[in-house]
């Protein structure tokens, strides 16, 4: 008996155990079998299809569950993470997926990205979409990497899924001959590099009564975008690639119209008209154009053609301008050409504030004159993206504090209607920059009515993993005391910053 208490006084001793807790005592049943079926769908719609697979090996019940239960299925090429991954074949992997999977539930999402297309693969491809007709797929993407001369045709009897909410495609090619387009609950449709003729559009808008969005990519054909009172669409996001091909868009119902992307400029762009967009709400200009090489007049074209889009957004009440646009506007700020009158109370500008962007900044605040609200995100490249004569480039020389107060007259907003600005991004704390802290300085010291200044720092994934060095805390504590020390002309005007301490 005294053994036995002996004995387990030394088992449960702290000094034989290194300090660490008893083990648990072991599970009654297996809580991972346990999960309800609702759980396990919940589950597997967070996951991609291959770890979803993977989960047939935790428990007897969730063996052939994925198979069963799960209603997302997407496959991505992607670079294999190692040698055995080489030998699996794209097509095998999702031949035996969809051969498993027996679910009867409606498939929510279908996706294929990067799957390297042959003409060969085309038998291919159309057992997959039939699949998807067959399971009344919802959410539809086929992105495919081939050439342009061996696109995809689309079959035809997925121009009449009734089933389709949102449909993205690429590198495929349209063929309607006698078929009519059928997608009564389609609300998202995104093309990119597709062959897609004026006629091709029109039956798809047509046949979509409810689409909602719209994304064109390098369409190849197009020539015209007219989105008049037969249709539905709302949202409508242009690549600039296929800019140049347009000869026209007209959308007098659209509410948000977005430009992004880069291409090099082209004649066509003389021949480009923007018509009626006068119910837009939210217009977003986030493009570049690169100028050929030794031609002078590449970079009229551009000017020529932002300032069109601009008197185009005349009533739109918020505007985005990327950091390029914000540069051209310098170019025309500096030739003293006078900028179109906007109406918009939202003006949000990318932008490093320096010396290339400053004259932009001043040429949009002196357009906007009914300007309320201000952001800039201090993003973008501190170079100049253009090329300019030398003569040119040494007028972008000047004192920030001197230029802005020289223009203040010019400025409406600051007196009538300016009430909130905030200064957004990782370059935020790099307040070393010439221009930033003076037009910080000339906004608080002329904007009469203004109610909030407030600055926000970003900083980058690796950065906010760590805590904010001592530099960098003093830098920012600096940044403070500059700013709080300017003169305020609005006596409601709070300086607020949102600084990432932890």
């Amino acid at each position: 008996m005294a053994d036995t208490s002996q004995r387990r006084r030394i088992l449960l001793s702290p000094e034989s155990s290194g300090d660490r807790p008893p083990p648990p005592p072991p599970s009654p049943r297996d809580l991972i079998s346990a999960l309800p079926d609702h759980a396990i769908r919940d589950i597997f719609s967070y996951l991609p299809t291959e770890d979803v697979v993977r989960t047939s090996v935790l428990s007897k019940r969730w063996r052939y569950r994925w198979r069963t239960t799960t209603t997302n299925l997407v496959f991505n090429r992607v670079r294999p993470r190692h040698h055995r991954a080489r030998s699996l074949d794209f097509r095998s992997i999702v031949d035996s997926v969809l051969s498993q999977h027996t679910s009867t539930s409606e498939l929510k999402k279908f996706h294929v990205n990067g799957f390297f297309y042959d003409k060969a693969d085309s038998p291919k491809l159309e057992e997959w979409l039939c699949f998807t007709e067959q399971r009344h797929v919802e959410d539809l993407c086929l992105e495919l990497d081939t050439s342009l001369q061996a696109m995809y045709i689309l079959p035809h009897f997925l121009f009449c899924s009734s089933s389709l909410v949102r449909l993205q495609v690429s590198r495929c090619c349209f063929s309607l001959g006698r078929t009519s387009i059928n997608w009564p609950r389609l609300k998202v449709l995104l093309l990119s590099n597709v062959n897609l003729s004026d006629d091709i559009l029109t039956c798809i808008l047509r046949g979509s009564p409810v689409l909602e969005s719209l994304e064109l990519g390098r369409c190849l054909g197009l020539n015209n975008v007219v989105l008049d009172s037969t249709t539905s669409v709302k949202h409508l996001f242009l690549s600039i690639s296929n800019l140049f091909d347009l000869r026209r868009i007209r959308a007098p119902h659209l509410l948000r119209m977005r430009v992004a992307g880069t291409c090099s400029c082209s004649e066509a762009a003389e021949h480009m008209s923007l018509e009626d967009i006068s119910s837009l709400v939210e217009a977003d200009l986030n493009f570049e154009i690169l100028p050929r090489v030794h031609v002078p007049g590449d970079i009229r074209m551009a000017c020529d053609l932002l300032k069109e889009f601009l008197e185009k957004l005349h009533g739109v009440p918020t505007i985005t301008l990327g950091d390029w646009c914000l540069q051209i506007l310098s170019l025309l700020e500096m030739k003293g050409v006078p900028p179109p009158s906007l109406t918009c109370q939202n003006l949000i500008l990318h932008g490093l504030v320096s010396q290339w962007d400053l004259l932009g900044i001043a040429y949009n605040l002196q357009s906007s004159q009914c300007l309320e609200k201000l952001v800039l995100h201090l993003t973008g490249c501190p170079t100049l993206k253009f090329q300019v004569d030398e003569e040119s480039k040494e007028r972008f020389n000047f004192d920030g504090e001197d230029f802005l107060c020289s223009r203040k007259g010019n400025f409406g907003c600051l007196a009538r209607h300016l009430k909130r600005v905030e200064i957004i991004g990782f370059g935020a704390l790099s307040f070393g920059l010439n221009h930033l802290l003076p037009l910080i300085k000339f906004i608080l010291g002329h904007a009469l009515v203004l109610e909030k200044l407030i600055i926000k720092p970003e900083l980058s994934t690796r950065l906010a993993q760590q805590p904010l060095q001592a530099d960098v805390m003093l830098r920012l504590l600096e940044l403070s005391n500059n700013v709080l020390s300017f003169r305020r002309a609005s006596k409601k005007a709070k300086v607020i910053f949102y600084y990432p301490l932890e």
